[in-house]
């Protein structure tokens, strides 16, 4: 994992040329609709990228997590599935229900089944390096290929290319501070339930930082939104009263933050504060939208992995996931 994380910049430098060289033919029928599956984290890119593009792209994009799809999936649908391995049985499940609807599909995966799937049908595949079982240290793979099939499909503009060129400088800058910062976090959240918060164009990223403290630091974490958490679980910051103290709020900022949101989470910091610790805010840097999401990614992804060497625990090791994998295994 700390070779994962310490390759990030290379794996969005290389991320890029993959999807430069990507040679997609245009969809035959007019799109309507976008449907992005995967799981874990394969799928984590997916709302990462729907979040990057709300209210930029003019046909709705829906992420699905699971066996099934919406009734709306038709010859008229971007159908993009996202799995690692290739052989998440989830999206595979997925993928066949949206070739009996005849939809227009991208796969994105480093092999397995899916791409047997892709070449056997004549399906379209961005193709990206495997040789890891810890798909969540590729998510730079995952985020540009499929920011690559939008462009590819005409639906967003190239910006995110240089955003990510930029991306890739100021985070190789800035690694020292970025991996001091992350230490001091993690020593702060150690023995503690982070309560991770923030504005509601952010909740991808926040449920990102989550997914790493699961499977990296085998820790629990809860995530929540502004402005929604105001109208119900700030009236559950009473009981149990004996749980309050081992509560961390997390504040996660970017500059896209809604003003109304940033004055919200202000007043509500005294309530928290009054009731369990200090706050850490955890501010985003970059000029865009983009630019943040990847700075938030490394500096989170290196929080989990210290916080796994406070917790003592080895955070390449989901011992709970591949047990629960392999007596679905024997179900078959």
């Amino acid at each position: 994992m700390k070779k994962l994380l310490e390759g990030f910049t290379r794996q969005l430098g290389d991320a890029l040329r993959i999807g430069q060289a990507v040679d997609l033919v245009r969809p035959g029928s007019d799109i309507r609709n976008i449907l992005i599956t995967g799981m874990g984290g394969s799928g984590i890119g997916a709302n990462l990228v729907e979040a990057l593009t709300f209210g930029r792209v003019p046909i709705p994009i829906t992420v699905s997590k699971g066996y099934n799809i919406p009734q709306f999936v038709s010859p008229h649908t971007l159908f993009i599935a996202c799995s690692y391995s290739g052989d998440t049985e989830e999206t595979l499940a997925a993928v066949q229900k949206a070739m009996l609807k005849r939809a227009h599909i991208i796969c994105i995966t480093s092999g397995g089944r899916m791409l047997e799937l892709a070449k056997e049908y004549n399906l379209f595949w961005i193709q990206i390096p495997g040789g890891t079982k810890s798909p969540r240290g590729m998510l730079s793979y995952m985020m540009i290929s499929l920011l690559y099939a939008l462009y590819h499909t005409n639906l967003i503009g190239a910006a995110f290319i240089k955003e990510t060129e930029n991306a890739i400088e100021y985070l190789d800058r800035g690694e020292k501070a970025i991996q001091a910062e992350a230490e001091l976090i993690a020593k702060k959240l150690k023995g503690k339930l982070p309560m991770i918060y923030c504005d509601g164009r952010l909740h991808a990223m926040a449920t990102r930082f989550q997914n790493q403290l699961n499977e990296n630091a085998k820790q629990l974490v809860h995530v929540n939104t502004f402005p929604e958490l105001n109208h119900n679980e700030i009236e559950g910051w009473r009981f149990p009263e004996p749980l309050l103290p081992q509560l961390q709020v997390v504040y996660l900022y970017s500059d896209h933050d809604h003003e109304r949101v940033e004055k919200r989470m202000e007043i509500c910091r005294e309530i928290f504060e009054k009731r369990s610790n200090t706050i850490i805010d955890i501010v985003a840097e970059g000029a865009s939208l983009l630019e943040q999401f990847y700075y938030l990614i490394h500096l989170t992804d290196w929080i989990s992995y210290f916080l796994a060497k406070e917790n003592g625990v080895d955070p390449d090791v989901i011992g709970a996931e591949d047990f629960v994998k392999e007596e679905l295994a024997k179900l078959k």
